[in-house]
């Protein structure tokens, strides 16, 4: 209850702008997570991404064997002994049209902007923790001065009923 009084004067708020600088600070916090929200969903996407590159690329030697084989009969015993190999590598492929990629990014390029974007996510991010922890401070500065003006007007009731 102190700290709240200590806060109040710190800040020079009145209950009404108390009011006022609570919903402020919500609508700062409800814009910060507004810009992590693309961000993460980003990340998730190119981590995909790359997922699926590196399980395509890794099927590569298989995919190159089958063109290798002569004949039909060669083939079709080639893609059975690598069933598994070619479902993988058709998941992928049905990935890349799904999501129009005609040209597979390099490893290292998608490794770099997953990178760039998780940097520029935890900046956001400290920037939303900071604008949390004020909205938490200002909505307990209010909770206790509700309870501090809730326990002078039961006070003032009991005093009304003694007399």
């Amino acid at each position: 209850m102190a700290a709240t009084v200590a806060a109040m004067e710190q800040y020079g708020f009145t209950p009404e702008e108390l009011d006022a600088a609570l919903v402020s600070a919500n609508a700062d916090l409800q814009r910060s997570s507004a810009k992590l929200k693309p961000i993460e969903t980003a990340i998730c996407e190119k981590k995909e991404l790359q997922k699926q590159v590196l399980a395509y690329a890794k099927t590569r030697d298989v995919r190159d064997g089958l063109k290798k084989q002569k004949s039909d009969k060669a083939r079709r015993a080639y893609r059975e002994k690598h069933e598994s190999v070619f479902i993988i590598a058709d998941a992928a492929t049905r990935y890349f049209r799904a999501h129009g990629v005609s040209k597979l990014p390099s490893h290292k390029a998608l490794q770099a902007e997953i990178e760039q974007l998780t940097a520029e996510k935890n900046a956001h991010y400290n920037e939303y923790r900071e604008k949390k922890a004020r909205v938490k401070e200002l909505h307990t500065v209010k909770s206790n001065l509700s309870q501090i003006l809730q326990g002078e007007k039961d006070r003032e009731k009991k005093h009304e009923h003694e007399r």
